[in-house]
């Protein structure tokens, strides 16, 4: 039987979760958490295919998780990474990037459909390496 793949959704706004949630379901299995250490845990336990993640958390912010998903020393330190935050300023961005963000959006900016776009071709992409 096939391993389940699960995407890991980080984000503390309930209702974008919601809607993520709605919109992935049927295409992905998704896990989600609401803060940084949260989501460090659920990494671990559940090893993902992808992460969105949004910057602005509780108790651990996104560039920190960033950084230690980037900084481990197994497979997971390459698991593709989408930003997701409504960090607009060049310097953020920059920042997630130089930390290891495969793609950034700006909540503001983006449809739905587009994060799932990005999610689909970030995995083919992924899973022809």
């Amino acid at each position: 039987m096939a391993e389940t793949k699960f995407i890991l959704v980080v984000e503390d706004d309930p209702i974008l979760k919601n809607l993520l949630g709605h919109t992935l379901a049927g295409k992905y299995q998704t896990l989600y958490a609401s803060d940084g250490n949260e989501a460090l845990k659920l990494l671990e336990e559940n090893k993902p295919v992808l992460v969105l993640l949004d910057l602005m958390l509780p108790t651990v912010d996104g560039f920190a998780v960033l950084e230690a998903i980037r900084s481990r020393t197994d497979e997971l330190k390459n698991v593709p990474i989408i930003v997701v935050s409504n960090l607009g300023a060049q310097a953020d961005i920059d920042r997630a990037k130089s930390l290891g963000a495969n793609d950034y959006l700006i909540k503001a900016e983006v449809a739905i459909e587009e994060i799932v776009g990005k999610i689909g071709s970030l995995l083919a992409s992924s899973a022809s390496e």
